[in-house]
C-alpha cells in the first residue's frame, strides 16, 4: 500500500514537471543578460531577464537594446545611459547592427562608468545575447562612436 502512494506521488510530480517544461517552452520567453555597473565601487553587475519573443532577430535585438536603455532593476546599480536617451534608429544587415542613440547619450550618468566603458558594456551586451552578430556600430546623432577603440577590442569586421 505504502509502494503505491510513493508511485503515485513520483508520477504526480513527473506530470507537474511536464507541465512547467512545456509551459516554458511555449510561453514565448527567453532569458536576456544585461551588464550595469555597481552603484559603490563601479564594477559591472551582471543582470538576468526575461523578454518576450518577437517575429524577427530585429526586432528580439531592437527589444533587447530599448530594455537595456530603460537602465538596471537593482537600485544598487546605475544605468549605462542617461535617463531620456531615446533609440532613433535601429537596423541589423548581414550580421551587423546599426543603432542611433539621441544626443542625450553623449552625456556621463552622474555616478556611473564613463562613456565609453558604458557603450563597450552595451557592444558586449549586444555580442553575448546574440551569437550571430559579427559587428556592432554605435551612434548618437548620427555620429559612430568608439569606432576604432571598438575595432581593437572585437577586430574589424571580416567583410570589409
Amino acid at each position: 500500500m505504502v509502494f503505491f502512494k510513493q508511485i503515485r506521488r513520483l508520477a504526480y510530480l513527473v506530470m507537474l514537471l511536464a507541465f512547467a517544461f512545456f509551459e516554458l517552452l511555449h510561453s514565448g520567453l527567453t532569458r536576456r543578460t544585461f551588464e550595469f555597473p555597481a552603484l559603490e565601487n563601479g564594477k559591472l553587475v551582471v543582470e538576468d531577464r526575461m523578454l518576450r519573443k518577437a517575429g524577427s532577430l530585429e526586432q528580439n535585438i531592437k527589444n533587447y537594446v530599448e530594455e537595456l536603455i530603460l537602465g538596471p532593476v537593482s537600485v544598487t546599480c546605475v544605468p549605462l545611459l542617461t535617463k531620456g536617451v531615446k533609440l532613433q534608429a535601429f537596423m541589423y544587415r548581414d550580421g551587423t547592427v546599426y543603432a542611433d542613440f539621441s544626443g542625450d547619450a553623449a552625456l556621463p550618468v552622474q555616478g556611473g562608468a564613463p562613456l565609453f566603458e558604458s557603450f563597450l558594456a552595451l557592444n558586449r551586451g549586444i555580442r553575448r545575447n546574440f551569437r550571430s552578430i559579427s559587428d556592432v556600430k554605435l551612434f548618437v546623432n548620427g555620429n559612430e562612436v568608439f569606432f576604432s577603440e571598438f575595432d581593437r577590442i572585437f577586430g574589424p569586421d571580416p567583410r570589409n
